[in-house]
């Protein structure tokens, strides 16, 4: 959490339990004075749980986003970086480039769970429990960031009920449920996602040697974050 959204946050429930304990208690104060009185301070109350349940809906994403990215564990021959700016894609959480040179991007959501929906239905590529709506479709801006950077999509929601992850043929993809453990294995088993752009190719793998007169590979290091 930054100083400013911190500082925010804090300000807004204090704000927000100040009201609710000095409402109730001039609506305690005031009790023998009227009825205006002891409403005014109860509508003061509700104000106060109020400011106090929507600093924590505002909070509650950063505060999963925080705890997932301090959880994660990469391969140290992986490049990872935070919050990188893509031209067309806007900003990736995550990105991940394997030893390999595949490439990720990770949006992290704290939604319980998600399936996939019916094209007959609606639109929206992923439905939440009971196929119900996202308020924010979270697959859009994700898939986009992973056309513009030639990655293959990844949406990890990490304080899923049960570990399972969600892929569909054809489709750039992957939704896993479950915490870093399932997620760092996902990455390590997924295809290569296909590059439209020819200056996206990611680097192979180096050939083994399979005779005497094949040639030592050369040692591969960390992939650099372009």
């Amino acid at each position: 959490m930054n100083s400013k959204t911190s500082v925010s946050w804090l300000a807004q429930m204090t704000l927000g339990l100040v009201c609710f304990v000095g409402g109730l208690e001039f609506a305690r104060i005031a009790w023998s004075d009227g009825w205006q009185f002891t409403s005014a301070g109860i509508a003061v109350s509700v104000l106060g749980i109020a400011l106090i349940v929507v600093a924590e809906l505002r909070e509650r994403p950063q505060r999963v986003l925080r705890r997932a990215r301090r959880s994660i564990n990469f391969p140290t021959q992986w490049a990872v970086r935070f919050d990188k700016s893509v031209p067309n894609g806007g900003v990736i959480p995550v990105a991940v480039i394997r030893s390999d040179g595949v490439r990720f991007v990770i949006d992290i959501q704290g939604f319980p769970e998600a399936e996939w929906n019916d094209p007959l239905i609606g639109e929206s590529l992923l439905v939440g429990p009971r196929g119900k709506k996202f308020k924010h479709d979270p697959v859009g801006p994700l898939m986009q960031a992973a056309e513009a950077w030639g990655a293959t999509a990844i949406l990890w929601l990490p304080e899923a009920k049960s570990p399972r992850n969600l892929r569909q043929s054809g489709c750039n993809l992957i939704v896993v449920m479950g915490g870093a453990r399932e997620l760092k294995h996902v990455l390590r088993g997924a295809e290569i996602a296909p590059r439209h752009d020819a200056t996206l190719e990611m680097t192979m793998p180096p050939r083994r040697g399979g005779g005497p007169k094949s040639r030592k590979a050369a040692p591969v290091g960390a992939p650099e974050m372009a």
